[in-house]
């Protein structure tokens, strides 16, 4: 009997190993596709300046009289607004003031912007005449909450508009000398 066990244990151990050397000598064939995408972010800014032409930075300075402004003095002068960015945005505008002095002299003017508006005379007595407001400050008021353009502006698209402003005739006598900063930030924005 043992040498019948020693034969079957001879023929289970062969069969491990052909069963082993099946499994090892099979081979798969396979094949490759690979779908590739390469992704690079849009940029978003805007520039101003006088026309569309000039509205290349970042920062401009409206080209008015800003000395010697007296009660009853008014400016106005236009200001194009460049979408420089490689999509669409929307954009808002907010006014803001910067005193120089312990008199607010910012806080005293009148400024409005105007879409659409065309300028009528000249200073100091310049004046946005029509178009639609979309910013305005009262005297001895803050500027209104940031004002949202409704229609996006394409790549290189550009919008123009009448700034004025105005110090009115009842403003105080404590404001001769006195200084501000008033600036018209416009802020583009995508994706939301």
């Amino acid at each position: 009997m043992s040498n019948r066990s020693t034969k079957i244990k001879a023929l289970l151990s062969l069969g491990l190993l052909v069963g082993f050397g099946t499994v090892t000598t099979l081979a798969a064939w396979t094949g490759t596709a690979t779908a590739t995408t390469s992704i690079t972010a849009a940029t978003v800014s805007l520039g101003v300046g006088a026309n569309a032409t000039s509205a290349t930075t970042s920062t401009y300075t409206v080209p008015i009289t800003g000395t010697d402004w007296y009660p009853g003095a008014s400016a106005a002068a236009l200001v194009t607004v460049k979408n420089s960015s490689s999509v669409a945005v929307s954009y808002s505008m907010q006014g803001a003031i910067t005193e120089s002095s312990q008199y607010e002299l910012g806080k005293a003017m009148q400024v409005s912007v105007r879409s659409g508006a065309s300028i009528t005379g000249t200073a100091p007595a310049a004046t946005c005449t029509g178009g639609t407001p979309v910013i305005s400050k009262a005297s001895g008021a803050a500027f209104d909450a940031p004002a949202a353009r409704p229609a996006q502006l394409a790549p290189n698209g550009s919008e123009t508009y009448c700034v004025q402003y105005s110090l009115p005739t009842a403003a105080a006598n404590n404001l001769q000398g006195a200084a501000t900063k008033i600036d018209v930030v416009f802020t583009a924005s995508v994706g939301s």
